[in-house]
């Protein structure tokens, strides 16, 4: 038990590092990929979500008028189904911002497939303020 927590706390140990490493240029503007918001996908999957996450249905970088990232749900009544779209801005302030609205969708994705939330701003939402703490992320509105 002890050396399992030592392997969680050390990946998390790195993943901050890694995150303090790719946001030292935290002035210069930062373009939207699609690799790495895979690459970062599954970082956060593990040290936020223990891998409990499936992958978002659909990824597009669009421009949002309101807000910086969305997770859509899209629900189909004639086939009974329902999947996620992840939608991410083309551009960002710095890539700080661009982690902080990933891990925060990420979140939105958790709270509709693994606890059949609402996926609104709620106390579930906000009990991974901690998590992020953890890895020098904010989560807020």
């Amino acid at each position: 038990m002890i050396k399992k927590t030592r392997i969680k706390d050390s990946y998390i140990v790195r993943t901050k590092k890694r995150i303090l490493r790719d946001t030292v240029d935290s002035e210069a503007k930062y373009t939207t990929t699609f690799k790495d918001i895979r690459n970062y996908f599954k970082i956060f999957n593990k040290s936020l979500f223990k891998n409990a996450l499936n992958s978002f249905n659909n990824v597009k970088i669009k421009r949002i008028v309101r807000g910086s990232g969305q997770c859509v749900e899209y629900i189909s009544y004639r086939k009974g189904t329902n999947f996620f779209v992840l939608e991410m801005m083309p551009k960002y302030k710095n890539k700080m911002e661009f982690l902080n609205t990933l891990a925060h969708e990420m979140v939105h994705l958790w709270q509709q497939t693994i606890k059949k939330d609402t996926g609104n701003h709620n106390k579930l939402f906000f009990s991974f303020r901690n998590k992020f703490k953890r890895l020098n992320l904010k989560l807020s509105y």
